[in-house]
């Protein structure tokens, strides 16, 4: 019984929280846009009496404001993952794959990637969570592939064996091991745990963008989902990101 009470308590107390972040993400939202519509009016009417400095501040300005829009998005991602929403939705990760990558095209063909898609299985839970869950994957990739190679990104599954459950302690159920991998500039294997905390960032903000959300969202995805996601990875050799998802959650 105690167990019960301090398991809603702790429920309660984390509704609470992400409904502060909701509201804390919304109401930061106008004033962002309003700095960034008066930001955008004074350089376009005193544009010529600026000097390079001032245009330098200005620039400065601006990428503030959409790191901010950047972080106030994933905060709002975040909050979306532990909301009440049905999973047991039929969703073809095939489908849901192709239409990430297609949606992506114009990035892709900008980094020069080639994304090889193998068979992808269906299963239930929900498709909003799981379409969020390979956009983030996949950018991800995208954002870390090497200038200097020929990129490319690779998704395949295979349906885990009754070794590979009891390794992992799942129960007597059917689970597939989706496995996306690339070969873009990677990261120590220190870092194969780091990488999926919140705002943790291996990379200095001017070299590649993000809010330092995307893959903790990935991590609080497929726990709602009770399956597992880990990484390896080596520097300058690519990474490695293995889901290992339940037919029905």
């Amino acid at each position: 019984m105690d167990e019960e009470k301090n398991s809603n308590a702790v429920r309660s107390a984390e509704e609470k929280f992400y409904e502060f972040i909701e509201a804390a993400a919304h109401d930061l939202q106008a004033p962002l846009r309003k700095i960034s519509v008066l930001v955008d009016r004074a350089f376009r009417k005193d544009e010529k009496k600026f000097d390079h400095d001032t245009k330098e501040y200005i620039r400065r300005i601006e990428s503030s404001v959409d790191e901010m829009k950047a972080l106030i998005s994933g905060l709002l991602r975040l909050v979306e993952t532990d909301v009440a929403i049905n999973l047991h939705e039929t969703c073809d990760l095939d489908k849901i794959v192709r239409e990430t990558v297609e949606n992506m095209s114009e990035e892709i063909n900008v980094k020069q990637v080639v994304v090889h898609i193998g068979p992808l299985p269906t299963v239930h839970g929900n498709m909003r969570l799981y379409t969020q869950l390979f956009k983030n994957l996949f950018e991800n990739a995208v954002k870390f592939a090497e200038a200097q190679i020929d990129s490319s990104v690779e998704i395949k599954t295979t349906t885990l064996s009754d070794e590979e459950r009891n390794k992992f302690h799942l129960a007597n159920e059917k689970y597939y091991r989706i496995e996306i991998s690339d070969n873009g500039i990677g990261f120590h294997s220190s870092n194969e745990q780091k990488i999926f905390e919140p705002f943790v960032r291996l990379h200095p903000r001017s070299e590649y963008e993000g809010s330092g959300l995307g893959l903790f969202i990935c991590k609080k995805i497929v726990a709602r989902h009770n399956g597992i996601i880990y990484a390896e990875g080596n520097e300058k050799e690519g990474a490695r990101f293995i889901l290992i998802l339940p037919e029905t959650p």
